[in-house]
């Protein structure tokens, strides 16, 4: 079927043998899906009740990536893209998304999480929607734990994921479990990534989300504003400080775009240009 515009798929109650309980996926497909003589680029995003519908966001606010899809591949900002938003699991969030135990019984589950995303859900989308599954098709993203659970989930499965969306993260999880994390086992080969933080969300949340952006990339020195010359990473990370940025649902909406066009087409139209919000 080819359709004049773009549509959202709904997949309820998906099934996993990884986690605790079933939660439902929604996909978005471009305008003249599936016209494309190869398959297209696949993303995954955490908290997938946040992304689409007002009636199941947090607070009401979504992240309008549908619109903000549409208006990057309307502008050739980015190419056509497959976007499925993955449900958290209710009160089993915290626990999935964590990638230690910290204070918290029965947290640190991300590893299972992981192999939810890799083994049971890359596949099932790979069967319903023309999309890739090689690294440099494959990107996954996320705010907050979700942000957290992204880079944790990409050092657990090493090689999987060439694209990174990570907003305001949530680092200090298991006093900066993340980091140390990081230190011990980089990741490599380093993915294309966007690291983003709000300035209201305080000094000490800025400086762990900087500090996160350096231990992903740790030559290119991108956060400090240094790029030596001919580095093979000094464009794979980049570090956004947005001033008027806080932790909010309505902060990542107005990032998303930005944080799009630089994984998968560098720069974005006029209004979402990856550049008007770097502060640091």
């Amino acid at each position: 079927m080819t359709a004049a515009t773009s549509a959202l798929g709904r997949h309820e109650g998906f099934h996993s043998t990884w986690l605790d309980a079933d939660r439902d996926l929604t996909v978005f497909v471009p305008a003249g899906y599936p016209g494309a003589a190869d398959p297209y680029p696949l993303l995954l995003l955490h908290d997938g009740q946040n992304l689409f519908d007002p009636t199941r966001a947090f607070g009401g606010e979504t992240w309008h990536v549908a619109e903000t899809a549409d208006a990057l591949i309307a502008a050739g900002a980015i190419p056509p893209i497959v976007i499925a938003g993955v449900d958290h699991g209710g009160d089993a969030r915290v626990r999935e998304y964590t990638p230690t135990a910290g204070s918290q019984p029965g947290a640190g589950q991300v590893g299972r999480h992981a192999r939810f995303l890799t083994e049971e859900v890359v596949p099932f989308l790979a069967r319903q929607y023309a999309v890739r599954t090689d690294v440099d098709g494959l990107g996954l993203g996320g705010a907050s734990l979700g942000g957290l659970a992204t880079v944790a989930v990409a050092l657990a499965a090493p090689g999987r994921f060439g694209r990174l969306i990570v907003m305001s993260p949530s680092v200090w999880w298991d006093r900066l479990a993340i980091l140390r994390r990081l230190r011990r086992t980089p990741l490599e080969p380093v993915p294309r990534t966007w690291v983003d933080v709000g300035l209201r969300e305080g000094a000490k949340t800025v400086r762990d989300a900087r500090d996160l952006a350096d231990l992903l990339d740790p030559e290119s020195g991108q956060s400090r504003g240094e790029r030596p010359a001919g580095h093979r990473n000094a464009d794979q990370v980049r570090f956004v400080i947005d001033p008027e940025g806080d932790h909010s649902e309505r902060s990542w909406a107005r990032r998303f775009g930005a944080a799009l066009a630089f994984c998968y087409g560098g720069r974005g139209p006029e209004g979402v240009k990856a550049g008007r919000l770097e502060g640091s």
